[in-house]
This record gives structure tokens, sequence and C-alpha cells, in this order.
């Protein structure tokens, strides 16, 4: 037993540093090489330990990358959700995004190779989708609180978070994995791809808008209204 006088005797520390310092060569590696040529001789050649030191702690390169993706996810979490409270609810709204945004900001490969991971593993695609449903449901108690008449309508909130959700996803893969150019200034710019997606995001959970003060690096999207007069016939 610990007296009390003396520290507490470190348990595990250099197999937790050991075991840290694989995560961290394979994060490395995702972000330059992807998934797909992960390999674990170079996951340990990078962490500075021999090849058999890495079956000590992990079965296989996916038993790494699904620790990888449950830590990643539950900092998006915490990112997202871990933010000071405001009664305003678009500022709500453009907090957490802003967060989340943020969260892609310079690691294109990084969130590319994250991408192929939940594409090639089925257990890593059921563990992304249990994350998004957390946050959905944590959006939608979000939603019940400020629009107390939305808690008859439990199964729309859901739904309405899970969109706003993927549209969240493919957009910022889009703008900071893929590059896609149409998005160019948004990616040189992350405080107006945060407004600007918040405007859409508070349009279909409130049905209306932001004041201009409070998105003055996406104002443009304030007037960006289509009319049903003004479509093509």
């Amino acid at each position: 037993m610990q007296s009390a006088e003396s520290p507490p005797t470190p348990i595990g520390t250099k197999a937790e540093r050991t075991r840290r310092r694989l995560l961290d060569a394979a994060l490395t590696l995702l972000e330059h090489h992807g998934y797909h040529d992960l390999k674990v001789t170079d996951v340990a050649k990078t962490a500075g330990v021999a090849a058999g030191v890495f079956y000590i702690y992990f079965k296989d390169k996916n038993a790494l990358v699904l620790d990888l993706l449950d830590e990643l996810s539950e900092a998006n979490v915490e990112a997202v959700f871990g933010g000071p409270r405001t009664d305003d609810p678009f500022e709500a709204v453009l907090a957490a995004n802003r967060a989340y945004v943020h969260r892609f900001v310079g690691g294109g490969g990084l969130n590319r190779a994250l991408a192929q991971i939940v594409d090639a593993l089925p257990e890593a695609r059921q563990r992304w989708q249990a994350m998004n449903a957390r946050v959905a449901q944590r959006i939608a108690a979000g939603i019940a609180r400020r629009a107390p008449d939305s808690t008859a309508h439990e199964s729309a909130r859901v739904f309405a978070a899970l969109a706003l959700q993927a549209m969240l996803d493919t957009v910022l893969l889009q703008t900071f994995a893929y590059q896609f150019p149409d998005l160019a200034d948004l990616r040189g710019d992350p405080e107006r791809l945060a407004q600007a997606i918040s405007i859409l995001w508070y349009r279909a959970l409130f049905g209306t808008s932001p004041r201009a003060e409070q998105v003055p690096r996406a104002t443009d999207f304030l007037t960006f209204n289509l009319e049903p007069s003004g479509l093509p016939q």
C-alpha cells in the first residue's frame, strides 16, 4: 500500500509512453501516406521500437487505427460540445461549427485517411456512426431546450441533426481533404466557412437567419435566397 506521504507509484508508465509513440507514429504516417499504405513495420520504425514490440500493444494495424478513430471521435465531440454555454441559439450553433471546422484545418491528409478507414473497415464505420448518433442526440436535445414545441417531433429533430452533420462532414472533407477548387476561398478563411455553414444550419433548424453583425465574414450568405419566382420554368 502507498503511505499517505509517498507519491503514487506509476503503473505502466513506460508501456503507456510506448503505446502513445506507436499511436502518434501512425497518425504521422496516415497523414502522409493514407490508410492503405500504412504498414506495421513503418509504424514501429517511426516510433523507434522493434517491429515485434508493436504486437505487444496491438493485434494488427486495424486494431491500432480503430483506437485512433475512437480517440479522434472523442476529441471531436469534446471540441463541439466543450465550449462555453450561451443563451443565444445562433451563437451556440456557430461556436460548435467553428470548433469542428478548426478540427479539419491543416489536416487534409489525415482527414482523407480517416475517410479511407471508415470506408474500408465495417467496425470503423459502426464506431463512426455511433459517434454521429451521439452527436445528433445532443443536437436534438439542444433543439428541444430552445424550441420546446419540437419535443413532439423527436424523430424529426434527430433526422435534422443527422442531415446537418452529414452536410457539414461532406463540405469539410471536400474543402480540406479533397481540396475542391470551388471551395478554395473558404479553405483559406475557416471563420467565413464556419459562419456560412452556421447560417444554413440556423435556417434549417429555426427557419430564420441570424443578425448580420453575428456573421460579418459571411453576410453575402444572408442575402442568398432563391424565391420560387426566380426559378426557371
